[in-house]
């Protein structure tokens, strides 16, 4: 498994990056998936690992806010007191708590459309359902934030086998830089990073090392 590891980041090492300008084409649209204070700084799901792509996440919103035609997304795990995912996961990013709030800085920057879910696959939610529909001049989406595993991954593929259902032309776009998971008992960052980030890019998803930005 140590020689596999070993193959699959040296492999993520060789992406090639992806210049920003190709990417102001008025057909690329944001995602950010649960960059919430609930995953990055308080809780128990916190993670110092998963809060070190917030400057990556950062620099995107700012770009997007700037350069894109479409409002970027964000998605906020935002949950009951109550909730059956507690079933699987301890309680977390509960409702009216700041652990369910953006990070503060995403906030200051703006530019987005905040929509709350209560499982770990954003697609489900109708908001962004109903977002993907209205703005059919969307053909690539860039996916960032946390965690790759779990949220970026369910999120990644289920947009990326909708498009192929429904014959939409629309690439799935995820800077590597940009992603991560945690660390923690029973769940090894390393080697779960590694494995979600080669699912996705063997279900046609378009894995680069970074956006570069001139200048």
């Amino acid at each position: 498994m140590e020689q596999v590891l070993k193959a699959w980041n040296e492999q993520l090492a060789a992406l090639p990056s992806v210049e920003a300008g190709t990417l102001c084409d008025g057909k690329t649209a944001l995602v950010i998936v649960d960059m919430v204070n609930g995953f990055l700084t308080e809780g128990v799901l916190s993670s110092p690992r998963a809060a070190s792509v917030l400057p990556a996440v950062e620099r995107l919103l700012r770009f997007a806010k700037e350069h894109f035609r479409f409002p970027s997304v964000a998605f906020a795990d935002c949950h009951e007191p109550n909730c059956i995912e507690f079933q699987n996961f301890p309680p977390h990013c509960i409702r009216g708590t700041s652990e369910s709030e953006l990070a503060p800085s995403l906030q200051t920057i703006g530019g987005y459309q905040l929509i709350e879910k209560n499982s770990t696959n954003g697609f489900l939610v109708p908001a962004f359902q109903d977002y993907l529909d209205r703005q059919p001049e969307i053909e690539r989406i860039v996916v960032c934030g946390v965690c790759t595993d779990i949220c970026v991954l369910q999120f990644a593929l289920t947009l990326k086998t909708y498009c192929s259902q429904n014959d939409r032309k629309l690439e799935v776009l995820l800077p590597v830089n940009a992603v991560e998971t945690y660390d923690a008992p029973g769940h090894d960052a390393d080697l779960l990073q590694a494995a979600a980030l080669r699912i996705m890019q063997q279900a046609g998803i378009t894995l680069v090392k970074e956006v570069a930005y001139n200048g």
